[in-house]
């Protein structure tokens, strides 16, 4: 009877364990945010796509980059590269690998259809000698122009930098481990806080998003003043929009109000400071006209989150939502004349004068205008999901203010 028990204990056991390691392999997994199957491919881009790129920062900078990869083939190759290139200033080692074995393969395919090529331009070269030498010439220039070997592309896999980061990674926590635990029993809650904030900023550029949200978010009960409490917060938020989580980026935002209006200090600069980001999660969860609206609020002045979202981003984001959602009047005092969102227009001028010709009800030169953003905007990584719905819904307000005019006549 004991050994019955004793049998079905370690069974439990073992069932505890299995499970316990399942979670932790879950909780280590790196997060993959913002890809968008459904998004149409972009086939003219009509960007600088490395000047593109320097207007964003670190994991911004690559979620772009690597979203840009997906949706437009005429710039994958490059967006690749420049996303490996900046994934080497990060411990993101798994990132690293996906994005060479995705370049390894977009340039395999590459090489593949010029080899095709090569091979239906030599069966159409003719037997007579000037006319033979003229396409052999042509043939030539072609075939160097696509062959790899003249290509800038570097496809060494850098296994120096996967084994020296892998170590200088797995040896900074183990110092932030025990630096933590030193400061538990031995510092104040300061210098705990810190630690615990450079523990999430490790797991940041590890990749591991989740990981970072707990440890920013333990740094709660270590918060010595207000302003620590709205950094941590902060942080939360910007982890969360790295993984498109939008409910938890609301949540965050609302508790961060929340105590800021218990400070005199804060309960005007905190809300108005998160208005993008709470712009960019209604957009996210396609309520627009509340997007609209905390898009507007945005003070140009107090602006930082231009590392995540450039302020031409932000006119777009506005722009196009607003003109989705927005009545008339509302059109025209909170968007188009509005002063303090001025600032943000001047970047993206198309956009406030797409906004004004439909205003002023010269609707084809409006839509003119909007397919010539389009595919700009079709590059945007928290843009280009909601292209085609609001789009749609511009194109529906568009007919309906025409069938209006022309009753009016």
């Amino acid at each position: 009877m004991w050994q019955i028990l004793y049998s079905e204990y370690k069974d439990l056991v073992e069932m505890l364990s299995s499970s316990i390691t399942r979670v932790q392999i879950e909780d280590h997994d790196d997060v993959r945010p913002n890809v968008c199957t459904h998004c149409r491919l972009v086939r003219e881009p009509g960007i600088h796509l490395p000047s593109y790129a320097q207007r964003y920062t670190d994991i911004p900078r690559l979620i772009r980059l690597k979203f840009i990869s997906q949706v437009c083939p005429k710039l994958r190759v490059a967006a690749l590269e420049l996303a490996i290139d900046h994934v080497k200033t990060t411990y993101n080692v798994k990132l690293y690998e996906e994005l060479y074995n995705t370049l390894s393969l977009e340039v395999g395919r590459s090489v593949q259809a010029n080899q095709a090529e090569d091979k239906k331009l030599d069966e159409e070269q003719t037997t007579k000698g000037e006319i033979e030498e003229a396409a052999g010439c042509s043939h030539t220039r072609k075939r160097l122009a696509h062959s790899p070997d003249s290509s800038n592309i570097s496809l060494t896999y850098d296994a120096y930098w996967v084994e020296d980061n892998t170590m200088e990674a797995t040896l900074l926590l183990q110092e932030l481990d025990a630096e933590l635990n030193f400061k538990k029993s031995n510092s104040g809650s300061t210098y705990v806080r810190r630690i615990l904030e450079e523990i999430g900023d490790y797991h940041v550029k590890s990749g591991n998003l989740q990981m970072a949200v707990k440890f920013y978010a333990r740094a709660r009960p270590y918060c010595t003043s207000s302003d620590n409490v709205i950094n941590m917060f902060r942080n939360l938020i910007r982890v969360s929009i790295y993984m498109a989580n939008w409910w938890h980026v609301l949540t965050y935002i609302d508790e961060a109000k929340q105590y800021a209006f218990g400070y005199e200090n804060l309960s005007q600069e905190v809300p108005n400071r998160l208005n993008c980001a709470a712009g960019l999660a209604n957009m996210g969860l396609k309520i627009y006209k509340t997007a609209a609206h905390c898009f507007l609020l945005t003070p140009f002045g107090r602006y930082d989150y231009d590392k995540i979202v450039a302020p031409e981003d932000l006119a777009y984001y506005a722009g196009l939502c607003a003109l989705a959602t927005l009545e008339l009047d509302m059109l025209q005092l909170g968007v188009i004349n509005a002063e303090p969102f001025k600032p943000f227009f001047d970047l993206a001028p198309k956009m406030w004068s797409i906004l004004a010709k439909f205003y002023e009800g010269n609707f084809d030169y409006c839509l003119m205008l909007l397919h010539e953003i389009e595919n700009y905007v079709r590059l945007d990584v928290y843009l280009a999901p909601h292209v085609d719905t609001l789009y749609s819904m511009i194109s529906v307000r568009i007919k309906e203010r025409r069938s209006l005019k022309n009753t009016k006549i």
